[in-house]
């Protein structure tokens, strides 16, 4: 693949630039004044959306590194983000550092899937979208979101928790977890009539493992993730099942585990910059900024992994 990216270059002592050089974004620990060329593939068999997701993050991170490189010395941009409540813990750590570190504002709103593109659809205004991968990928498709922004955020998975000092429950195989499910006093999950990845899954899962009726009397549905994890804390629920990444900050819980393999549920999330957003070159830079190996650590610790 012929590719040439030319940067205008000037040193700065910078940690957050000295990762993105790490990461192979620019040349050495410096401040990329402008993106003069880029050639993408032309040979019909070569991957040009590899090609053009390479060079969406080279100007990402030259952005950032110009956010950098200027703070405190311009005006700071303001950007709305819409977001799938599974990232909220580690997206909400990143977001204000790099509000630290840039001078920039992020407005977030979290939610499930499902209530994310019911905001959009009703006319939402966001300059950073993070849902399922698939869901952006149809937006792509569409014409919502900007051509070449999509960046891939983290995986979730989806596992049990229960309350401290409480005995872990059995849930090594499909069978062992639907005998536990069915020993249990009670049970919380999201509820699949909010539209959440995570509610629409567990939900067909207790169908498919023939057991829906058999705990009706003793599940407690909700509408997020915070409010399964509450019901555990409070000792509502003698079992949450929900994504893993929306116990782990909870230090009241312990994560049991993900679901047995038989079984297992993991989402990727991905993030895109909508069309119509008025400051695209701010969310380029997060998104430049989300893939710092300082944030990637913040999301592997949260349960997010790549």
């Amino acid at each position: 693949m012929n590719e040439v990216v030319r940067f205008d270059c000037l040193p700065i002592a910078s940690p957050a630039v000295a990762e993105i050089a790490a990461a192979g974004a620019v040349g050495g620990s410096s401040v990329c004044r402008s993106v003069f060329r880029y050639i993408v593939p032309t040979k019909p068999d070569e991957n040009q959306e590899e090609a053009m997701r390479n060079f969406s993050f080279a100007t990402a991170a030259v952005t950032l590194v110009l956010a950098l490189a200027s703070h405190g010395g311009a005006q700071a941009a303001e950007i709305t983000v819409l977001a799938a409540a599974a990232v909220e813990q580690p997206f909400e750590t990143v977001v204000h550092a790099f509000e630290h570190d840039t001078g920039n504002k992020v407005a977030v709103t979290f939610g499930s899937v499902g209530a994310i593109q019911s905001k959009l659809k009703a006319g939402a205004n966001a300059d950073l979208v993070i849902l399922s991968t698939a869901v952006v990928v149809a937006a792509e498709k569409d014409g919502t979101a900007r051509a070449g922004s999509r960046a891939v955020v983290g995986r979730a998975e989806i596992g049990v928790a229960v309350r401290n000092a409480t005995s872990a429950p059995d849930i090594s195989t499909a069978e062992a977890f639907k005998k536990t499910l069915l020993a249990a006093k009670s049970v919380s999950y999201t509820d699949p009539a909010g539209g959440g990845t995570a509610a629409v899954f567990v939900a067909g899962m207790l169908d498919r493992l023939g057991i829906v009726d058999a705990i009706k009397g003793k599940s407690l549905k909700f509408n997020t993730g915070r409010e399964v994890v509450a019901a555990v804390v409070k000792g509502d629920a003698e079992i949450g099942i929900g994504f893993t990444s929306e116990f782990v900050p909870v230090k009241e819980v312990r994560v049991v585990g993900a679901l047995p393999k038989e079984i297992e549920f993991v989402n990727e999330y991905s993030a895109y910059i909508p069309a119509t957003s008025a400051a695209a070159v701010t969310a380029q830079a997060l998104l430049a900024y989300l893939a710092r190996p300082a944030s990637r650590d913040i999301f592997k610790a949260a349960g997010v992994g790549m």
